[in-house]
């Protein structure tokens, strides 16, 4: 009886001793790779103000709404590039659930054309709780330079970066992005909002 116990004690010590291991394996464990290019030194964004239909809005506010906001530089009368981008994002919002803790964004480069109420239309019509910002040329052209967007041109010749960039709550440029490795968005996005780390 006396060995049978110390049996039965043994197997419980060593199985909470493998279990113990193996939470402390997981907690020490790189995080995976991903796919978009994750910035060494997140870039902060928190103090950019830019327009929204709600009026004056800084990226800190829109950022703090979720966990994690993705933010594309583009204009509504973009023939090509725009639209194909924004329906990729909003596929793939679908495609994780709809999740509350992920913020879309588009920012226009056309801001003389562009102002908010026919941003929102544009950005409503890839999904409803997507949010379109804009603002004057100046608030445009300092987000775009944090966000290391470059453009220029006017009406549809305008050239833009085409770049998707991922913020945190604290509005901290974390992740870009490509149109070459955007494919791997919601494989990336899926492990952050379940808890996973950059």
């Amino acid at each position: 009886m006396r060995r049978t116990l110390w049996m039965v004690l043994g197997a419980v010590a060593l199985a909470g001793a493998g279990l113990l291991a193996f939470r402390t394996g997981v907690a020490l464990a790189p995080p995976p790779e991903r796919v978009g290019t994750v910035l060494d030194q997140p870039q902060p964004t928190a103090d950019l103000a830019l327009r929204s239909t709600e009026g004056r809005v800084e990226m800190g506010g829109v950022a703090a709404r979720a966990d994690w906001t993705l933010v594309f530089f583009g204009f509504v009368d973009c023939p090509d590039v725009c639209p194909m981008t924004m329906s990729r994002l909003a596929d793939t919002y679908r495609e994780l659930g709809e999740p509350s803790d992920l913020q879309v964004v588009m920012v226009t480069v056309d801001p003389e054309r562009d102002d908010p109420a026919r941003l929102e239309r544009y950005v409503d019509g890839f999904h409803p709780s997507f949010m379109g910002l804009g603002g004057s040329s100046e608030d445009v052209a300092a987000a775009a330079e944090r966000f290391f967007i470059g453009y220029n041109g006017t009406g549809e010749g305008i050239a833009h970066t085409e770049a998707v960039a991922l913020l945190d709550a604290e509005a901290r440029l974390r992740v870009v992005y490509t149109q070459g490795n955007l494919h791997g968005l919601q494989r990336d996005l899926s492990s952050l909002l379940n808890g996973g780390r950059l």
